[in-house]
């Protein structure tokens, strides 16, 4: 799946990526900004409400020298990854980002 926001100035946007409800399942997605400078970050959130979000990528700001971003993550729970990603300049950026759910083997 392939998808595309555009992204406005100074807004935050949560792009929310379902992870499998099965657990053991690896999670790998892409992400890329047209239009550089932005902040983003990437945690799991578990669907059960007593347990704790874990912080898959720490907050960080996507300068114009990088790459397109990849990732995974394997679930131990079910629950979602959700990539956080800040638009703090004043000008429009297109956010391009993909994911697949790997299932495990075992």
């Amino acid at each position: 799946m392939l998808s595309f926001i555009n992204k406005s100035v100074g807004l935050k946007r949560l792009l929310l990526v379902a992870s499998s409800q099965q657990v053991g399942n690896s999670l790998c997605w892409d992400l890329t900004v047209l239009g550089w400078e932005v902040s983003y970050k990437e945690e799991f959130v578990p669907t059960d409400e007593g347990s704790y979000t874990v912080i898959v990528q720490k907050g960080k700001k996507m300068g114009s020298q990088e790459w397109p971003l990849r990732n995974t993550f394997m679930n131990n729970e079910p629950g979602k990854v959700v990539l956080t990603i800040e638009n703090t300049s004043n000008k429009k950026k297109r956010v391009l980002y993909r994911y697949k759910t790997i299932k495990s083997s075992f």
